[in-house]
């Protein structure tokens, strides 16, 4: 009992000393892509992160991967319900949206009032593309006699996102976009710890480090008439920015059950300083030229804490069970911890992420609640290919049920694996009481 106390006390002051040193107004959103797995299990991974999304919610999970790995390519696409909205409508009215300043006043009126009466108010068509995502992460090295492991891996991101949405302008409705590639390099170093005993606990502890390097171009416009849209033209101010980030995540295997996480995204407060450009797309050629800076913007750093239970059994009856042959997840994520604009006591639900997973090797079975909206999401992992999908509902919005946003997400990636898998005596040499395989099945010694 006293280990368990001890154990809650570190989380509690590990987990308050991050608010306060992470504590910063937001202004730019952070470099981070979802993963479809994850985002299958509502978004609730922090303590689990046993495969390539631990760069992204736990580097610290990068200790579990037992094998050299290589990611080749990774195609990642996400298309929200508004999108479908979009396109059928512009599809409908393609003719009166670029041609509207001809339309005749009595014709240009009852266009706006169509675009009123279908709803396209608010419609906010989010598309998100990422590749090709190349990674590497290598086995565990020996590293001491204190029968400790070091792992690292390297990785190279990027994904281009566009949103759009038409507003209610003063006269006549409006369009407003942003479109945005992001690039992000990643050097994680994890370390684990296959002993506690001079802190009186159990278990095994791994910690990590990821140094980032990241770049992002921005290019936006905002109130575009429907005169302005029928002559729009790809071009004009573009901000580009480097910074250089850091994360910090910690993973504590209590047992083969019970796994706890916490990640800290963004320590230092991560800093763009923006320079703007004015670029000209012609049939000729392309200009551009540097026209100004600007004051760094921020990304608000993230805290997020949660824990994962692996049962041996699942009772569906009083004194009935089956036993799971440790291919059954269930995880509890709390994330944003130290949002100042968005308070645990403001948005409680909108925090809670919870989910599990079943492995029927090579297919896998999620279902989630992510911030209170249902997810779902299946896996196909073969030899080398990987197949995913997930489907889930989001908060746009500050409070619960203000703006969601219903998305769906794919991905297909090509890993490869080599270097054999511990034995009985690498075991012993580095202490693995307990590995968990990237399949989730537990190896005891």
């Amino acid at each position: 009992m006293k280990y368990k106390v001890k154990l809650l006390m570190f989380f509690i002051l590990l987990s308050v000393s991050f608010s306060k040193i992470l504590f910063a107004v937001k202004y730019e959103n952070n470099v981070f892509i979802k993963g479809v797995r994850p985002m299958g299990m509502g978004g609730a991974f922090t303590a689990i992160a046993d495969d390539e999304n631990a760069f992204f919610y736990n580097c610290a999970g990068i200790t579990q991967i037992y094998e050299d790995t290589l990611q080749t390519f990774s195609l990642r696409a996400d298309v929200d319900n508004h999108v479908a909205k979009a396109y059928a409508f512009y599809n409908e009215n393609k003719d009166d949206i670029l041609h509207f300043e001809d339309l005749s006043p009595e014709k240009q009126g009852k266009f706006v009032d169509k675009i009123v009466s279908s709803n396209m108010l608010n419609c906010a068509p989010n598309v998100l593309v990422s590749l090709p995502n190349i990674l590497f992460i290598k086995r565990p090295i020996d590293i001491n006699k204190s029968r400790n492991s070091l792992n690292f891996g390297l990785g190279f991101f990027s994904y281009a996102k566009a949103i759009g949405e038409i507003d209610k302008g003063t006269l006549l409705p409006s369009l407003s976009y942003k479109g945005e590639i992001t690039g992000v390099g990643m050097l994680p170093v994890a370390f684990r710890i296959y002993s506690l005993n001079s802190l009186n606990l159990p278990g095994v502890l791994s910690l990590g480090v990821n140094l980032k390097y990241m770049y992002r171009l921005v290019n936006s416009k905002e109130d575009l008439s429907l005169i302005e849209i029928g002559k729009f033209e790809f071009g004009g101010n573009f901000f580009d920015a480097t910074a250089f980030g850091v994360d910090f995540g910690a993973i504590y295997y209590l047992n083969s059950r019970w796994h706890f996480g916490i990640n800290a995204t963004d320590l230092y407060n991560s800093q763009f300083k923006y320079k703007k450009s004015k670029i000209h797309f012609d049939d000729e050629k392309k200009s551009s030229s540097t026209i100004d800076t600007y004051d760094p913007q921020g990304i608000n750093p993230i805290l997020n804490i949660g824990c994962a239970y692996i049962p041996e059994k699942l009772y569906y009856w009083l004194g009935k069970y089956i036993y799971t042959n440790d291919n059954i997840t269930f995880a509890f994520d709390l994330i944003d911890l130290n949002n100042p604009n968005e308070s645990f006591s403001l948005t409680p639900f909108k925090k809670i992420h919870i989910g599990t997973e079943c492995r029927l090797t090579p297919f896998s079975l999620r279902v989630g609640l992510n911030s209170g909206y249902p997810s779902f999401g299946a896996g196909i992992s073969l030899k080398a290919v990987n197949l995913e999908y997930a489907f889930y509902g989001e908060e746009k919005g500050i409070l619960p049920g203000q703006d969601p946003d219903w998305i769906h997400s794919f991905l297909v990636s090509i890993r490869l694996h080599w270097g054999n898998k511990f034995t009985k005596d690498e075991e012993k040499s580095i202490g693995c009481s307990v590995q968990r395989s990237m399949t989730g099945k537990m190896i005891k010694k």
